[in-house]
């Protein structure tokens, strides 16, 4: 007769252990992802009123930079948007965080900042049944945007 001691019947098996890695992965993720912010700071309606650009700046908290996404949709209540660039770390100004976007028409979507430590462009997008161009300038310093990231301006009232 083979008495298994308590200590050895209790151990967890490999299934277990995966379980419980998995769990840990999961609820990790989940802090993560609930550390970052999304929030729309700019959204322009083109000249004609059909589409619109949206900038979404991204704000993964005290050790990262800021990021902004710029999408364009059609201008109606169920949207579907097109990415058209993602810049991280971009700067309006010296002391300004953040891209400016300008229509040039309907079909031109400008978008502006002073630097960038990296910037992903779509050179062109349908929406709405047309082509949208997007035009992505550096070196433009905007001594008006007010110092820090974009929302905490729209805060600050500034």
């Amino acid at each position: 007769m083979t008495d298994k001691l308590p200590h050895e019947q209790r151990r967890p098996g490999l299934a277990g252990c995966l379980i419980t890695v998995v769990m840990l992965l999961f609820s990790c993720a989940l802090l993560l992802s609930s550390c970052v912010s999304r929030v729309e700071v700019t959204r322009l309606a083109s000249p004609d009123g059909v589409l619109v650009a949206r900038v979404t700046e991204i704000n993964g908290g005290a050790t990262t930079d800021f990021a902004y996404r710029v999408d364009v949709s059609r201008d109606w209540p169920v949207r579907w948007s097109q990415d058209v660039a993602y810049y991280y770390g971009a700067g309006r100004s010296e002391c300004a965080y953040g891209v400016n976007v300008a229509w040039a028409g309907n079909n031109d979507l400008i978008i502006s900042y002073l630097d960038a430590q990296s910037a992903d462009i779509i050179p062109s997008v349908r929406v709405a049944g047309r082509t949208v161009r997007i035009i992505s300038k550096s070196g433009v310093d905007d001594p008006s945007a007010p110092c820090g990231g974009v929302e905490y301006s729209q805060r600050r009232g500034t």
